[in-house]
């Protein structure tokens, strides 16, 4: 999914970079190096910065931090579920509220 440019700083490009460099190019939770095989599934590791609040805005180092894409995707998984809950939701008529679905 690509990343929606608008919700992040305009120097979110050096902020990155920074983050990466940091952390020596590998992933902050499992290790993996980035453009090598990822060692849990031979893919190439891209490295990706992750905000941990899930707020693209909140760009203090301690929010940030540099991970492989699976590691990011994990970590983004229940994020991702409730923003996809929300836009079917939102298509069907019903306002999605945590646990609840209410007929608009």
């Amino acid at each position: 999914m690509p990343m929606k440019r608008a919700l992040y700083p305009e120097n979110w490009d050096k902020i990155s970079l920074a983050v990466r460099r940091e952390a020596g190019w590998v992933c902050e939770w499992c290790g993996a190096e980035n453009g090598k095989p990822n060692p849990a599934t031979s893919s190439k590791v891209v490295l990706t910065v992750a905000h941990l609040d899930h707020n693209p805005a909140n760009c203090a180092r301690e929010n940030l931090r540099a991970l492989c894409q699976r590691c990011h995707l994990r970590y983004d998984a229940k994020q991702h579920a409730r923003n996809a809950k929300l836009t079917r939701a939102k298509k069907t008529g019903q306002m999605w509220l945590p646990g609840v679905l209410v007929e608009s």
